[in-house]
């Protein structure tokens, strides 16, 4: 059984969302490559790229506007992806007001942010498993549905395989009326262990 974990998840799943997701697998499963990717850098950013179309196509389904990709938003997101791959900051959102400060100085007319991670040892159709999980999760899927407009992704993979997966949502033009989702506790599901997604406002 794979285990998914976000800030909230699936088949065991943590999620942290501001939203988090964990989706370790208890026994092995088959590999397969995505896309023809043959190193792991190349396997990473495939599924960033795999992930991300399949959110923007949650929004397109849902009549709303898709999110524009964003680099530096997902060099952040990669960094943060890594940072929990090596343990230097456990699973879930820590530091997330230090990554939309940094973003702030790069990114002009940024009003609001959100993020979600997941974490999961299940290869098996990672991308569509932990959109499904997120979209699953109503602190997730508000940051999903919400009122962002720019967005990127980054995945990192520790030495056991385990997988992690960063969203950061950004809203970089103002509005009126915008609202923070409100931080979630944990949640045990029969998919996972979800952590709480992050929000922010100016």
């Amino acid at each position: 059984m794979g285990r998914f974990s976000g800030s909230l998840g699936i088949a065991f799943v943590l999620v942290a969302g501001f939203g988090a997701v964990d989706l370790r697998a208890d026994t092995p499963a088959v590999v397969v490559p995505v896309s023809g990717a043959n190193t792991t850098a190349e396997l990473h950013l495939e599924l960033e790229r795999e992930t991300f179309a399949l959110i923007n196509q949650y929004r397109l389904e849902s009549h709303l506007p898709v999110f524009v990709w964003n680099a530096e938003i997902a060099r952040v997101a990669r960094a943060h992806s890594q940072d929990m791959a090596t343990g230097d900051v456990d699973f879930g959102h820590d530091g997330f007001g230090d990554r939309i400060h940094l973003l702030r100085k790069t990114l002009l007319g940024l009003r609001g942010a959100g993020e979600n991670v997941l974490m999961t040892d299940d290869p098996r159709e990672i991308a569509r498993n932990a959109v499904n999980v997120w979209l699953k999760s109503p602190p997730h899927l508000h940051n999903i549905r919400g009122d962002f407009n720019t967005s990127g992704i980054g995945v990192s993979e520790n030495n056991q395989g385990v997988i992690y997966l960063t969203q950061i949502f950004v809203k970089l033009q103002p509005t009126s009326g915008e609202e923070s989702a409100a931080s979630a506790p944990r949640v045990v599901s029969p998919f996972g262990l979800l952590a709480a997604p992050a929000a922010t406002k100016p």
